[in-house]
Order: structure tokens, then sequence, then C-alpha cells
């Protein structure tokens, strides 16, 4: 028996969308990054979140991490 499949199940949009996350990490991992940039690159892209509690949440957690570095003093054009 044949069947026709329509879409994709949740699962497999869930299973595509880490891949697609895992391959943008391993692109910008590839540039040789240190660890002040990583957070800085999660802490921009926290910001970027439309779900207002969670990129609130997120984003102070690493703004702690990178006060922690030395950034504080440092504000970004974002931040102004």
């Amino acid at each position: 028996m044949e069947y026709t499949k329509f879409g994709e199940t949740s699962l497999e949009k869930s299973t595509k969308d880490s891949q697609v996350a895992r391959e943008i990490v391993s692109e910008v991992l590839n540039f040789g990054v240190s660890q002040q940039q990583i957070l800085r690159v999660a802490y921009l892209l926290s910001l970027e979140l439309e779900n207002k509690d969670a990129m609130i949440n997120i984003s102070s957690c690493i703004k702690e991490y990178l006060e922690s570095l030395g950034e504080s003093s440092k504000k970004s054009i974002i931040e102004t």
C-alpha cells in the first residue's frame, strides 16, 4: 500500500531546525572566535527573540558573564 506524505511532522521540523542551528554554530566557530565573542554573539542573538520574557532573562544572564569579563565599561551601539 502506498501513501502520499503532505508536509512534515513536528518532530521532523524540530530535527531540521536543530540541524540548521548546529550548522550556524559550526560556521561561527569556523571563524576562530574567542569565548568573549561567543558570549557577545549569544547576547546579540538573545536581543532578537520575540518572546519578551525570554529575551530579558537570557540577555541579562549573558550580560552578567560579559560584565565579569570586563565588558561592563564598553557599551555597544545597540545598548546606547
